[in-house]
């Protein structure tokens, strides 16, 4: 899993990662640190993050109106807020937008642990993935969600926050192929599919993100052993026979 740590103390800040390295070294990969909000909404938009850290005072943004960022921009990510504030209306506006949980400053390490073990727990019981299938789920989601465009096997790392050579391996381990090479099959796919139904070569090439027509058609013609003008023509003679 992946934590980013939103906290504009940077004793605090350090603290909180060097107990995430002491207690968690298996379970949290990557740890992310943002002393502010306007780095954290940039580490947000960079970086696939399962759980973020976040304290309630910060310098340029207050913690419970930044929430609305993190679910916009990272949806699935869960939050914990922190906060020297005990002030019930702070903790149940954390609550009605979505906060996980709360830590309360000061906090030892006995809390901390708590904190963290119940949002394990939930993550396990909610059915998220780990290890090289949940890498390789995360991987087909995106390709599926991204095909239409231009995304290198680098993008999609940046985009999930793996390493690429890991990614890469996990994906090969589960899917038998490369990044690369699914994403064309999944493209040449979707584009016959258009041009099945009328579409012409340079817009279904256009439309399933490759950039050069003549590529296009020598990735279709070397994966479907005809080429794509022909596609609307054995598609109809399929349906007739």
């Amino acid at each position: 899993m992946r934590v980013l740590i939103v906290e504009d103390n940077n004793i605090e800040r350090l603290a909180l990662e060097k107990l995430f390295s002491m207690y968690y070294p298996a379970e949290f990969t990557s740890v992310g640190l943002a002393q502010d909000g306007k780095s954290a909404e940039i580490q947000l938009g960079k970086s696939y993050w399962d759980l973020v850290m976040l304290d309630v005072n910060l310098p340029d943004a207050n913690g419970v109106e930044f929430i609305d960022t993190v679910n916009r921009i990272r949806p699935d990510a869960r939050i914990i807020m922190v906060t020297a504030y005990s002030d019930y209306e702070y903790l149940r506006e954390s609550m009605r937008k979505n906060a996980f949980d709360y830590m309360l400053k000061p906090y030892s390490i006995g809390t901390f642990r708590e904190c963290i073990d119940r949002f394990i727990a939930q993550y396990w019981s909610a059915g998220r993935s780990y290890g090289s299938q949940g890498v390789a789920q995360r991987v087909y989601k995106c390709i599926e969600e991204n095909y239409s465009r231009r995304i290198s096997l680098q993008e999609i790392a940046d985009m999930l926050g793996f390493d690429k050579s890991y990614l890469g391996r996990a994906f090969h381990k589960e899917f038998g192929c490369g990044v690369v090479e699914y994403l064309i099959r999944y493209r040449i796919d979707k584009a016959e599919g258009l041009l099945a139904h009328g579409m012409n070569v340079s817009e279904a090439s256009s439309e399933c993100g490759f950039s050069d027509p003549a590529y296009f058609g020598r990735c279709f013609k070397k994966l479907k052993g005809y080429p794509p003008k022909d596609a609307k023509k054995i598609h109809e003679k399929s349906i007739s026979s």
